[in-house]
């Protein structure tokens, strides 16, 4: 299908806002070693041992990876050939039925197929078009007849125009009756973040002009991310939409979706030979300097928040793995001189036994008019160990299919475990009777003297406004493991949350397994806003209009999850999880990886590099002045009241504040993050029209002067503007576009 200019420009923004040359970091990456953190090689260790599940084979792995080493096992190839399956080819039609373009798509869940905004928009232009499946040449270079299966949004759609991506529901029995969509398999989303790094290479299995299936394995170098998309150089063309980038473990690292083209002086787009290219030419002969795909980790993300309960999705953020290929083929007739039901070893024919218990079966699959002959590969599949090293019953073994099958692994006790990820999947617990133990925050975590940092103070104007704890009218600090939270006990909300970080000390406790939020018995109920707001959110299908607004950590469970031990890091972190910590967040604004969230991972990511200790503190503005002209409101202006949903008003501003210690003296950098445009007119707009209306608009994210923020919150932060890092207050707010924009 032809691009969408659309869709190109959007990418040509960010690869300005990126500022990189594709060629020369391509150059300067090379073919090996892979610059990789302490940290960040524990993590691929532990990513290579789940895959593997033997330590010599996670190693050498990782030595091929760091050392750009480009050998793989053989099994490498058959793996392949398993995630191959799930990727078909698009038949974009009208409502007429008429063809107008090509596209990929993959499966990712029973019956739910994965491809971009631009290729479905809305759910009219999946109705009459078609998914081919087996779109793609034999051994013998002979092409195979495609199964080709229906859509069906009416089902389920969903799509997101920022990540372009779109989920849309596939008929479960062929176009001719004979066959099943299961056959075909999926292939699982990991929402784990860096899959791979920079200067790996990828694969993209990929229907290129709407082409018979094909791969590309070389010249697909991933370059860099930004936020939630990744570039990397590969050869892709029309066509090419809504394929799959895998990294060398067949992982689903990026949904491919557009690239940059070249152009020459007058901005005209060039091809390959060197002319100007016209929209009367194949898009395929456009030269493109670098290609962009949305990172799947934000897919997920993004799918948590607006589909977490939709049935028909939860195979999906589950990470259920796919099922075995289909044990019945069709058996084609065998080659004179051959008996059916034999197979083909050391040269000769048997009667189709096995030696000790090897399998060696050959046979001939029929499709349509085209032979081929089947070979079986074996694949050693560790995971199939029970708890304790028994081994699976003979009923449990895989059997004997043209590829080796993909399986779930046997139920045991203790964490669910992802099956590509490796991941220890804990569900959240807190213990609420041990909460007038807690530690909470600590002022001189840092340091004494001058690097102490005591919590924000609440001025003389604001005290009857405070929430105190039950049976101590004169304490309001709610204290817990790492942080601590002041409430305002009218907005419901924290007028602050304020956790130690220490980078030294972060445990790797695997992602949890969904949220369980708790409100906070010290303090009264009537002063919290719980799911009684939130829960709304269990009512939505294919969009937001129910309640958009996520329950927004304000202290992040990464950044309390650390302790002398897993067990005690994982203890801190379930902590975050109070509706004390919590702030309704419109869901595009928390989901972001580079705004809100990926100031944190700024932060966290600073000091865990260091291991160094640090500070982040943060809360909402309440009733801030609107902006005049822009996002940024002037604190000079008088307040105007935040817009209500649901009954609950809603934050315009949040502000955050990062603290560490530098050479002289403490350091500290103040943010104020915006999603007034996301949510000004939310109380007095359709709902028919909530998601066109959101969609329009990104949140922003600006450096601002410590004394400007005193102006917004009103609260007291003590000698922090001495340790400000914002170049000075008279140079005023500055946009922050990329981590290169802040000043820390």
């Amino acid at each position: 299908m032809l691009m969408k200019p659309t869709v190109i420009a959007a990418t040509e923004r960010r690869f300005k806002l990126a500022d990189f040359s594709p060629a020369a970091l391509d150059k300067k990456l090379g073919d090996g070693p892979i610059s990789m953190t302490p940290e960040r090689k524990q993590l691929r260790m532990r990513q290579l041992l789940a895959e593997t599940d033997d330590a010599v084979s996670a190693r050498i792995g990782l030595e091929r990876i760091i050392n750009g080493n480009e050998l793989d096992s053989i099994n490498y190839l058959a793996r392949g050939m398993i995630a191959s399956r799930s990727v078909c080819r698009i038949q974009i039609k009208d409502a007429r039925a008429n063809l107008v373009g090509y596209a990929s798509g993959f499966m990712i869940g029973p019956g739910l197929m994965m491809t971009n905004h631009h290729v479905f928009g809305k759910p009219a232009d999946a109705t009459n078009s078609i998914a081919d499946f087996d779109y793609e040449l034999d051994v013998r270079g002979m092409e195979r007849e495609p199964v080709r299966f229906g859509f069906e949004p009416d089902k389920l759609f969903y799509t997101n125009d920022k990540l372009d991506f779109s989920i849309v529901a596939v008929a479960p029995t062929s176009l001719t009756g004979e066959r099943q969509l299961t056959d075909w398999g999926w292939l699982p989303l990991s929402g784990e973040p860096g899959k791979g790094d920079p200067g790996e290479y990828l694969t993209i299995i990929q229907h290129p002009s709407g082409q018979p299936k094909q791969v590309c394995v070389r010249d697909n170098k991933l370059l860099k991310y930004i936020g939630d998309f990744v570039w990397y150089m590969t050869d892709t063309s029309a066509g090419s939409s809504g394929s799959p980038a895998f990294n060398r473990f067949w992982q689903v690292l990026a949904l491919h979706h557009s690239g940059v083209p070249k152009k020459d002086a007058q901005g005209r787009t060039l091809t390959k030979d060197g002319r100007v290219w016209d929209s009367s030419m194949d898009e395929a002969q456009i030269d493109w300097i670098a290609n962009e795909g949305v990172r799947i980790s934000a897919v997920v993300a993004d799918l948590k928040v607006a589909l977490a309960s939709q049935p028909l999705l939860k195979p999906v953020l589950d990470e259920q793995p796919s099922p075995l290929p289909p044990a019945g083929v069709e058996k084609a007739a065998l080659p004179a001189g051959m008996p059916v039901g034999a197979s083909y070893k050391n040269g000769g024919y048997n009667n189709g036994s096995h030696d000790n218990g090897s399998y060696n079966d050959v046979w001939f699959e029929q499709s349509g008019d085209v032979t081929s002959l089947v070979v079986p590969l074996r694949i050693p599949v560790p995971f199939l160990k029970r708890a304790g090293g028994a081994t699976l019953s003979e009923e449990a073994k895989p059997k004997v299919l043209a590829f080796p099958p993909v399986v779930a692994p046997p139920a045991i006790a203790g964490p669910r475990i992802g099956l590509l990820t490796g991941l220890p999947m804990e569900a959240v617990h807190i213990d609420q009777d041990t909460l007038n133990s807690r530690p909470g925050y600590k002022p001189n975590f840092i340091g004494t003297g001058k690097f102490s940092v005591p919590l924000p103070k609440i001025p003389a104007a604001l005290k009857s406004k405070v929430a105190p704890l039950i049976g101590r009218s004169t304490q309001s600090e709610l204290k817990y493991f790492n942080y601590s939270v002041v409430m305002n006990k009218e907005r419901k909300l924290a007028f602050f949350s304020c956790v130690n970080i220490d980078g030294g000390k972060q445990q790797d406790v695997g992602k949890r397994e969904g949220d369980s939020w708790l409100r906070d018995p010290r303090i009264e109920k009537s002063f919290q806003i719980g799911d009684e707001f939130y829960r709304k959110q269990a009512t939505l299908e294919a969009d937001r209009t129910a309640n958009p607004f996520d329950r927004g950590h304000l202290v992040r469970r990464l950044d309390a999850t650390w302790g002398d031990t897993v067990a005690e890091a994982k203890e801190h972190g379930d902590d975050s999880f109070h509706f004390t910590n919590c702030s309704p967040q419109f869901f595009s604004f928390n989901q972001g990886k580079q705004l809100w969230a990926g100031l944190e991972d700024y932060t966290r990511d600073t000091l865990l590099k260091n291991e160094e200790r640090g500070i982040v503190m943060n809360g909402p503005v309440f009733d801030g002045p609107d902006a005049e002209g822009g996002d940024l409101p002037d604190p000079s202006q008088r307040s105007h009241p935040d817009p209500t949903f649901g009954g609950v008003k809603i934050p315009k501003y949040f502000w955050k504040i990062l603290i560490s210690k530098g050479e002289n003296g403490l350091k500290a950098a103040a943010f104020l993050m915006s999603q007034r445009d996301l949510i000004m007119d939310i109380d007095r707009i359709k709902e028919s029209d909530m998601l066109e209306k959101f969609s329009e608009e990104d949140v922003k994210v600006f450096q601002i002067s410590f004394a400007d923020l005193v102006k917004l919150t009103r609260l007291d932060f003590g000698s922090l503007a001495d340790a400000d890092t914002h170049e000075a207050t008279s140079v005023g707010p500055r946009r922050i576009e990329s981590y290169a924009d802040i000043k820390f």
